[in-house]
């Protein structure tokens, strides 16, 4: 029986594909997933469950059970992290972290801004000469922040109650007030507060009610649910409104973020490049996310998609879509990695996380992460092994392999897990055979432990508990029992402790009889 034991092989690469019948994906891609949460594609290859986040920054002042409304990170002003929430009582909504006491300072906000029917508050940061702030909301006037003084731009030629803004050309854009959907207005040349026509400034009816604006090298984006535009040029002199599409668009206010040398946003059927776009009849480089088609059709069908916040996390050549309720199953898109085919992402799906708003930018050469809750808490994502002290939940399930004969009834021995291990984890295994088939046995759940695994220098705290010898890509063998046409695996985690990296599985089986 020795000789007739085989080992199949598989690589852990592709991410979430729901879009293949079961056949093709194993043959073709059997290191991929077909469900997969709370895991990320690796960068040394594999998938590795994400990292955790903590409440860095506390909690905003405000009214007790109000969300954050908005967060910013600008390393120009301040120390760099700016937050907004409904006051308690008067109308000083923003704040800024001071570093130095670990607290929020809240600044008078002039001209008695109110939160009352504030779902959202965005930013845009720029720099004419001095670093500022531009904060709209779609209720109040826009306002600027200099780093000591709040001033609401009122003037009589501004709108009185934007929700976007965006700088361009040297312009303050702001678009969106529910008054004047349609109407995008700019200021003066370096000049956020001048909306005087005589001095630059101007209004543009783009024909449609506007969803949200992004300026892009040389273009500003204007994106309405079934159409999008672009504005070239540098001033009122030369500026030319063109149509990129007028057959799709973007379902969601914050949902277009700039990503490796493009511009995302999500559509009807999914994510999108605008350069893609742009050449609509280019259909191999249109939507972006087919692999995973399903999802944002659940998505349409289920979820409230004013509540996405899509943010990006640069060192990882990642975006992440998230929703308000934490039970909703957020998005992962990773680069897809040296060595695949073609321009697209692999993707997983993301559970646990509570985003009312978030922002990504740089401070210093650092990259932060953050984002507000429900309860106005601000946390920091790309740290710890937890959700805020929540223990992450992790899934990753394997393609049903059948190693080469799909008829051909399989003894299955053992499976051999190649990993990266951060520190000492516990990682359970359930078995599927047959597809799931209810009349075939599924065996008792199986585990394994990285107990003598090395911990990595600055994750680990120096303590009696931890490892610091032993091998940092431990192999970890699992024996199984029984047998069936097909197997797959799922690896889960359900507890607070490092994050780790399954590489590839190898599986030994012996063939038995034809069925």
């Amino acid at each position: 029986m020795a000789d007739n034991v085989r080992s199949f092989l598989a690589p852990c690469s592709g991410g979430l594909i729901n879009n293949q019948d079961y056949l093709t994906q194993a043959a073709q891609m059997p290191g991929s997933a077909i469900r997969m949460i709370n895991y990320e594609p690796a960068i040394e290859g594999g998938y590795r469950r994400i990292s955790g986040y903590d409440n860095s920054y506390g909690t905003v002042p405000g009214l007790e059970g109000s969300p954050v409304l908005g967060v910013s990170v600008f390393s120009a002003l301040n120390d760099g992290i700016f937050a907004c929430r409904k006051p308690s009582t008067g109308s000083n909504y923003f704040h800024y972290w001071d570093k130095t006491t670990s607290a929020w300072v809240t600044p008078s906000t002039a001209g008695s801004p109110s939160m009352t029917g504030v779902s959202k508050v965005r930013f845009e940061s720029f720099n004419w000469g001095l670093p500022k702030l531009i904060l709209t909301d779609g209720i109040n006037p826009a306002a600027s922040w200099d780093g000591t003084t709040y001033t609401q731009l009122n003037s009589a030629e501004a709108p009185s109650a934007p929700k976007f803004c965006e700088t361009f050309a040297n312009h303050l854009f702001l678009a969106g007030d529910p008054s004047e959907p349609n109407l995008l207005y700019f200021s003066a040349p370096l000049d956020e507060t001048n909306f005087t026509p005589a001095l630059g400034s101007g209004v543009i009816n783009v024909g449609f009610d506007i969803v949200t604006i992004k300026s892009f090298r040389d273009q500003l984006y204007i994106f309405g649910v079934n159409n999008i535009k672009r504005l070239n040029g540098n001033n009122i002199a030369d500026f030319v409104l063109s149509d990129v599409t007028k057959n799709l668009g973007c379902v969601s206010s914050d949902a277009v973020v700039e990503f490796n040398g493009d511009i995302l946003f999500l559509g009807p059927d999914g994510i999108r490049p605008v350069t893609a776009t742009e050449r609509i009849g280019d259909i191999e480089l249109g939507t972006l996310s087919k692999p995973v088609q399903s999802i944002f059709e659940a998505y349409s069908r289920n979820e409230d998609l004013d509540s996405i916040t899509m943010m990006v996390v640069n060192r990882k050549s990642q975006f992440r879509l998230f929703f308000s309720n934490a039970e909703s199953l957020g998005l992962i898109g990773s680069l897809r990695r040296a060595g695949q085919q073609g321009l697209g992402f692999e993707y997983s799906q993301l559970v646990g996380v509570e985003v009312s708003c978030g922002a990504t930018g740089y401070i210093d050469t650092e990259e932060f992460v953050i984002h507000g809750d429900s309860t106005g808490k601000v946390h920091r994502q790309e740290t710890g092994t937890s959700f805020d002290t929540e223990p992450i939940f992790s899934l990753y399930q394997t393609p049903y392999v059948y190693m080469d004969d799909p008829i051909v009834r399989k003894i299955f021995y053992d499976v051999h897990t190649y990993m990266r291990s951060e520190g000492e984890v516990t990682v359970n295994i359930g078995v599927e055979y047959d597809y799931g088939d209810s009349d075939v046995l599924i065996p008792f759940n199986f585990g394994f432990t990285t107990a003598g695994a090395a911990s990595y220098w600055g994750i680990a705290s120096y303590d009696a508990s931890d490892i610091y010898d032993g091998n940092p890509s431990p192999v970890r063998k699992t024996n199984l029992n029984g047998s069936g046409s097909s197997i797959s695996l799922t690896y889960v985690t359900t507890e607070d402790q490092p994050s780790h990296t399954i590489q590839s599985y190898v599986v030994s089986y012996a063939l038995a009889d034809r069925r």
